[in-house]
């Protein structure tokens, strides 16, 4: 299952203007790191952790979603088999855990977390939270597969061309067709308590908004433009959860 998001950017200015952005929006905390972590931080609501934030050279707002993983070696053999290739291999990260990221069949990249002393989310599906994670692909029917033979989940075709990964009854992620131009990728999609005050905010602190409301399956969600990277961010109204 997704147990962790976190975003890259190049400097420590943008890394500033980050933080000060997604706190306008969701009113998150930071527990920065120092120079021996990559001044590495966490973003939590209510003191439970929901996004990462890190500085990397060459990064440009990039946005990792993670897979918990029992056996982050073995998993990645697994995805190899499958078509994957790898950006870092299997790597501790102190007592936290331990780390991949990959390059799923479609070039979209994907980590995964074998937990240590950090676990990844302490919080899912509340406002200023995760909620649902996206997977844009030019064809979401191999990619789907790609990902239910990894995780063991059920992949579920609805009408149209979208398709539902879900663990038992529930349905926690949609591989969907990516628009004209966009590159394959996970989108992590953030509760919120109000789309209005999303719509509001956001060009108040330098972003733009692309889609101001469309609705979905137990939902609606906004999608917009951040101000540090030109980051597209899509984040959907609190309300029952998908499943």
């Amino acid at each position: 299952m997704p147990s962790w998001v976190d975003v890259m950017v190049p400097t420590q200015e943008q890394h500033h203007d980050k933080r000060a952005f997604l706190t306008a929006l969701f009113d998150w905390t930071w527990d920065l790191g120092d120079e021996n972590t990559g001044y590495y931080a966490i973003g939590s609501s209510n003191g439970a952790p929901v996004i990462g934030l890190g500085i990397g050279e060459g990064t440009n707002g990039n946005t990792t979603t993670y897979f918990a993983s029992s056996d982050v070696d073995g998993d990645v053999k697994k995805a190899m088999d499958r078509g994957a290739s790898v950006m870092m291999p299997a790597t501790e990260v102190m007592d936290l855990g331990t780390m991949a990221i990959l390059i799923d069949p479609a070039g979209a990249p994907y980590g995964l977390w074998r937990a240590g002393t950090f676990a990844g989310f302490g919080l899912m599906h509340e406002a200023n939270a995760p909620g649902w994670f996206d997977h844009v692909s030019p064809d979401p029917q191999r990619d789907g597969e790609f990902y239910s033979a990894l995780s063991g989940h059920t992949l579920t075709a609805l009408d149209g061309d979208m398709r539902i990964l879900q663990n038992g009854d529930d349905w926690y992620a949609s591989v969907s067709y990516a628009q004209e131009g966009e590159q394959p990728q996970w989108k992590p999609i953030y509760v919120v308590d109000s789309l209005e005050r999303i719509r509001e905010t956001v060009p108040r602190h330098g972003g733009s908004i692309v889609i101001e409301e469309m609705p979905v399956p137990g939902s609606a969600i906004c999608v917009f433009s951040e101000p540090v990277n030109g980051t597209l961010m899509t984040v959907m109204r609190g309300g029952e959860h998908p499943a």
